[in-house]
């Protein structure tokens, strides 16, 4: 049986990078990116709601007219 050449076998693995922040840093930005939104998107429908709520008709309805059969 004849030796496999150099040509004839796979090429090595390629060395792993473990402190590449490259990939990471993009991502981390673009996830900061999302929670300020967020945060932005709950203080919008606060401030909706805190304008809905002092709009709203608050006046109490009474149960019986003054003067009426109780």
């Amino acid at each position: 049986m004849p030796r496999a050449s150099n040509a004839d076998l796979p090429p090595p693995p390629t060395a792993c990078h473990l402190l590449d922040d490259k990939p990471s840093a993009r991502g981390g930005a673009s996830l900061w990116l999302w929670v300020g939104a967020g945060f932005l998107f709950v203080a919008l429908l606060w401030a909706a709601m805190f304008t809905a709520a002092r709009q709203a008709d608050t006046r109490t309805v009474p149960l019986a007219t003054k003067g009426g059969r109780p």
